[in-house]
C-alpha cells in the first residue's frame, strides 16, 4: 500500500519541479523527512495526502481499497473567519480549474442549474458584486443593515473577472441545463434585499439593466450554440434542479463538484460516485428540452416569461 501511494504522489508531482523540494515547501517537512517518505522508510501521514492529492489533483479513492462500497473520500475548502478573502479564493479556485482545462485536448461538461454560481456574472458588474454582497450578507460577516453601495468589491475579484473571463477557451462541449425558475430565483433575491431598503432605486435600474443583459446573452446562446470558444447546449428542466451540480471531463480528468454553498463547491473523488452523478444528469437532460437551435416557440416564450417577471419584480417603490 505504501509503494502504492509514493508511486501515485512521484507519478503527480509536475516535472518541472523537484520532488524532494515541492515536498519540503508543500508539507512543511525537513528535507531528510522528505527522502524518507519518498524511500518508504515512513508512510505519509493521512493529513499529508489530503494536502497533496488536493494540490496535485489525484484521487485517494483510486489508491485506497474501500472495505465499504458506501464510503468516499470528499474534497471541501473549509469556510474560514475571513469570507473576503474566502469569496477571492474560491475565484482563484475556479480560474485554476479552467486553466487546467484550457490545456486539455479535449473537454466536455454537464452542468444543472438552479442559480447561477459568481463566475457566470464577470461579464455583469452588479450581479458579480451582488453574489459578493449576498455571500458577506449570508455569513453574518456585515451588519443586517449594511447596504449594497456601502459593500466595496475587492480590487482582486476584478482581476478574477477578468482572468475568468479570458480563461474560457479552447474546444469545449457543455451542455447546460437550466432550472425553468433559475431567472427568477435571482430576481426575487434582489427584491428582497430592494423591499429591506438595502438597495436603492438607482442601484435597483442597475440590476433590471443587467438582468436584461443576461437574458439578452442567453438568447444568444440559444440561438447560435456558441459562447467565447466553447459550444453549449441550452437545456430547460421541467423538473426542479435541486442543486447545482457540475460533471467535468478533460483528457484523462473527472471533475464531479456539487454545490452546498454559494460559491463553495464539494468534489467527489469517487470514480463510482462520479459516475452516478453522470448517470442523474444525463437522465435529467433526456427529460429536459434543448432549446439550442431548436424549439423556437418554447425559446421564445421562456425568455419573454423571464422579461415579464423583470417588469413585475423589480419595479421602483416610489414610497421608497
Amino acid at each position: 500500500m505504501n509503494k502504492k501511494i509514493v508511486s501515485a504522489v512521484l507519478k503527480n508531482i509536475p516535472k518541472n519541479k523537484k520532488t524532494v523540494v515541492y515536498l519540503v515547501n508543500t508539507l512543511k517537512i525537513s528535507r531528510e523527512s522528505a527522502y524518507r517518505r519518498i524511500r518508504g522508510d515512513i508512510p505519509f501521514t493521512a493529513r499529508e495526502l489530503i494536502t497533496l492529492a488536493a494540490d496535485l489533483d489525484f484521487s485517494l479513492d483510486a489508491i485506497f481499497v474501500q472495505e465499504k462500497q458506501n464510503r468516499t473520500f470528499m474534497d471541501y475548502s473549509k469556510i474560514g473567519k475571513n469570507s473576503p478573502d474566502f469569496f477571492l479564493f474560491m475565484l482563484d479556485r475556479y480560474n485554476g480549474l479552467l486553466e487546467k482545462m484550457s490545456y486539455a485536448k479535449k473537454m466536455e461538461a454537464i452542468m444543472a442549474f438552479n442559480t447561477f454560481p459568481p463566475p457566470f456574472y464577470v461579464d455583469f458588474h452588479s450581479l458579480f458584486k451582488f453574489s459578493y454582497y449576498k455571500w458577506l450578507y449570508q455569513g453574518k460577516e456585515i451588519f443586517w443593515n449594511k447596504t449594497y453601495s456601502e459593500t466595496v468589491l475587492p480590487d482582486e475579484a476584478f482581476v478574477f473577472q477578468r482572468k475568468i473571463i479570458n480563461t474560457f477557451t479552447g474546444k469545449k462541449n457543455i451542455a447546460l441545463i437550466l432550472d425553468m425558475n433559475i431567472f427568477l430565483n435571482l430576481i426575487k433575491e434582489i427584491e428582497y434585499f430592494y423591499n429591506r431598503k438595502l438597495l436603492t432605486n438607482e442601484e435597483l435600474l442597475m440590476f433590471k439593466e443587467d438582468m436584461l443583459r443576461l437574458i439578452e446573452k442567453c438568447e444568444e446562446v440559444a440561438r447560435t450554440g456558441i459562447l467565447g470558444y466553447a459550444r453549449i447546449q441550452l437545456y430547460l428542466s421541467p423538473l426542479c434542479v435541486n442543486s447545482n451540480s457540475v460533471h467535468y471531463e478533460y483528457d484523462d480528468k473527472v471533475e464531479p463538484l456539487f454545490w452546498t454553498f454559494t460559491v463553495n463547491p464539494v468534489v467527489i473523488q469517487n470514480t463510482e460516485f462520479a459516475s452516478m452523478q453522470l448517470k442523474w444528469l444525463n437522465s435529467l437532460k433526456r427529460q429536459s428540452a434543448l432549446i439550442t437551435q431548436s424549439n423556437e416557440i418554447m425559446q421564445a416564450e421562456f425568455f419573454f416569461q423571464q422579461r415579464e417577471y423583470i417588469e413585475k419584480y423589480l419595479v421602483i417603490n416610489t414610497g421608497i
